[in-house]
């Protein structure tokens, strides 16, 4: 059969004979400002990619730097593992849904201990900590034996959050499951803690020696077991770039290696055990290279360890983020998490979870978990995300994105070394720095509305019903955990003393195995003093909870005096030429919970005057067309002044330099367009009018 070349007849234009036609149709704008856009990375993206573009071939699947992924088969070989938290206070709680779960979808079991339980604390002592606060509380080797009842533990992943408890955690595990050989890991990331909290119950050094007996016994009893966790979502909770939050998590997970080595460990057996837990953010591309480019740089950093192949490889977890996350609109937080999760499939994690939607306003329900659960199945099970070995390699767009992503984050991350290292870069607020002078960066762009929050500053939703919070059942759960801690607990009598690495965990498994609870395991951990760690803590916060204040406190305002703030809008003329201007500056004023009065329009000056003086409003906005506002905003701006002299009288859009001082002599007082800061012009004016 012949082979037909299509298109022969045309030409493949060249990039330069682009540039020109495209520069032609911006007649005059600046190509570079109209085209091209700079990311919180520092990274500047063009409006089209060539094969030029690529700095060099990527290697296959399996195998070079990875940045095509660790396997060469892909997720036809081994689908990512599905891996949702529980939300649940009490073993047996957790116990019923995390069988439901994984009767309905999900592969891996991520047990999320509380607070309590995370600083080595039993669930009855005297602490300011409450118990079942964001995870399950567990004390004793039973309440880990009932949480995992009838999980084929030895069969899917387990991934454990526990703290500074993790070595007593662990050594129940294995107490409680004996013989069992375990896949997944115990994210201990004391590291992370400390930038997140800006101190830690110990020492630096007493945390890494928890970490060695851990690792030192998983790697000769649970090699497929993680001990080493690299938490990064402090750091993009705080508004870090990936590039950011890349390379402080290769510092972290550096600064670890070394203390393991340092105790005896050799590279093969370290890193296989170090699981990277990284956030999946709003920017679709930016995500998918991220892992992608943290695939290549971790193996860069192994191999000069002199790490093998398989060492070469890294694990990585991945959770949606709670950066962008809102109380209002929050049904809007499932589309977020949807495509946050497709970034992660499409860059290749190993494990994902996708948060519920409604995890920043209560502990999230039934509906909220499963619809999380159940967006991971679709990707899988429907899109068929399984079937195409890594679906973004060889695009011109992602690949050189990936590299710069790649070669920013080994120059941060050795800009940290040269610092000292991850610990001394934090104490020094080096690290706190640079994130906070990114974030600040992020919210410029959404205080004026450059990038947008649905919902939130942007799209306000007025009429919506918030969430309903259930009651706290923490006295109820306080209570039965105390009971059943005292009844379980047993005072054993073992030393640690003199013991580390695995010793120390053998001797661990054994005391709780007897009943001895994680207070008293982490009592005798702590034994190697030393001055508790300090630093400036990061400043995590989501991305727009500052529109969310002001929101909240209209709400109030309206609640206490029976009406909403309000402002109101001179639309002049029909609808076809006031409409696009009184739209925008409604959109903009809503967001801040404004009652908007929106007329129809007025035919004169006098009709407008009167309808504001009616509406109670104390702001009032001309809204109208450019070609309108020489003849319109001189008289329009007197009649409103004239209604209400205490006014102030604002224009909708940037007023043209001849006219302005007309127009100001007239009573306007100033104006709203694309280019305010909508964020400080709403706290500006609620202030004025006694909101805030």
């Amino acid at each position: 059969m012949k082979q037909e070349k299509l298109f022969e007849e045309f030409r493949i234009p060249s990039y330069e004979e682009w540039k020109k036609e495209a520069e032609a149709l911006l007649k005059g704008a600046p190509f570079d400002k109209k085209m091209t856009t700079k990311t919180p990375e520092g990274i500047v993206l063009q409006p089209i990619y060539n094969r030029e573009d690529v700095k060099s071939e990527p290697s296959l699947p399996g195998e070079g730097d990875y940045v095509r992924g660790i396997d060469a088969g892909g997720y036809k070989a081994k689908p990512w593992a599905i891996s949702q938290e529980m939300y649940a206070a009490l073993p047996s709680e957790f116990n019923a849904k995390i069988l439901d779960a994984l009767n309905k979808g999900q592969t891996s079991v991520e047990l999320v201990l509380d607070e309590r339980t995370c600083a080595g604390l039993d669930a009855d002592s005297d602490s300011a900590l409450k118990v079942g606060k964001n995870g399950m509380s567990a004390s004793v080797a039973a309440d880990i034996a009932q949480a995992l009842k009838g999980v084929a533990v030895d069969c899917v992943d387990i991934n454990v959050f526990a703290g500074a408890a993790s070595p007593a955690i662990a050594a129940m595990l294995y107490s409680s499951f004996e013989g069992k050989k375990f896949s997944g890991g115990f994210y201990f990331d004391p590291v992370s803690a400390l930038a997140a909290n800006g101190e830690l119950p110990m020492s630096i050094d007493c945390a890494l020696n928890r970490m060695f007996a851990l690792a030192d016994y998983n790697a000769k009893n649970q090699p497929k077991m993680g001990a080493i966790g690299v938490n990064t979502l402090p750091y993009s909770c705080s508004g870090a770039s990936a590039v950011e939050e890349l390379g402080a998590g290769f510092a972290t997970a550096v600064f670890y290696i070394r203390a393991m080595l340092e105790r005896g460990m050799q590279i093969d057996e370290v890193a296989p055990l170090v699981r990277f837990r990284l956030s999946l953010g709003s920017n679709f591309f930016t995500e998918i290279s991220k892992i992608r480019a943290a695939r290549s740089v971790w193996s860069k950093i192994i191999g000069e360890f002199g790490g093998n192949a398989e060492s070469r490889k890294m694990r990585i977890s991945a959770r949606t983020t709670r950066f962008n996350k809102t109380v209002f609109d929050p049904y809007v937080n499932m589309l977020r998490a949807t495509t946050e999760a497709f970034s992660g499939v499409i860059g290749g994690v190993e494990s994902m979870t996708v948060a519920p939607f409604d995890e920043v306003v209560r502990r999230p329900d039934d509906f909220s978990m499963r619809i999380a659960r159940n967006t991971q199945i679709v990707l899988q099970e429907e899109c068929n995300l399984c079937d195409v070995i890594d679906p973004a390699g060889g695009s011109f767009f992602v690949e050189s994105l990936t590299s710069e992503i790649a070669e920013k984050t080994w120059a941060f991350f050795a800009e940290i070394e040269a610092k000292g290292g991850i610990v001394k870069a934090l104490e020094d607020g080096f690290i706190q720095d640079k994130v906070s002078a990114t974030s600040d960066g992020r919210k410029k762009l959404y205080d004026t509305r450059r990038s947008v929050v649905v919902g939130t500053n942007s799209y306000a939703n007025l009429i919506e019903k918030p969430l309903e919070k259930p009651a706290c059942r923490c006295a109820e759960v306080a209570k039965e955990r105390a009971q059943s801690v005292s009844s379980l607990r047993k005072n054993v009598d073992f030393d640690l003393s003199g013991k580390s690495g695995a010793e120390a965990m053998s001797a661990m498994i054994c005391a709780v195995s007897k009943g001895a609870s994680v207070q008293a395991v982490c009592e005798k951990l702590c034994v190697c003093g030393g001055k508790k760690a300090e630093v400036r803590k990061l400043d995590i916060h989501r991305a727009v909870e500052h529109f969310e204040a002001l929101r909240r406190a209209s709400a109030e305002f309206k609640a206490k005096t029976g009406s909403a703030p309000k402002i109101f809008l001179a639309t002049m003329g029909p609808l076809v030429q006031h409409k696009a201007r009184a739209d925008f500056i409604r959109g903009f004023f809503e967001v801040g919970g404004f009652d908007v009065v929106y007329p129809k329009g007025f035919a004169d000056a006098e009709s407008a005057a009167k309808a504001f003086s009616e509406s109670g409003a104390k702001y009032a906005v001309i809204c109208s067309t450019d070609a309108t506002y020489p003849e319109l905003v001189p008289q329009v701006a007197r009649a409103l002044k004239s209604a209400k002299p205490d006014s102030t009288v604002l224009l909708a859009g940037v007023p043209a330099p001849e006219f302005e001082a007309s127009y100001k002599e007239a009573g306007m007082d100033g104006s709203i367009s694309i280019k305010s800061n909508n964020y400080e012009t709403l706290k500006s004016f609620l202030g004025a009018l006694g909101v805030i």
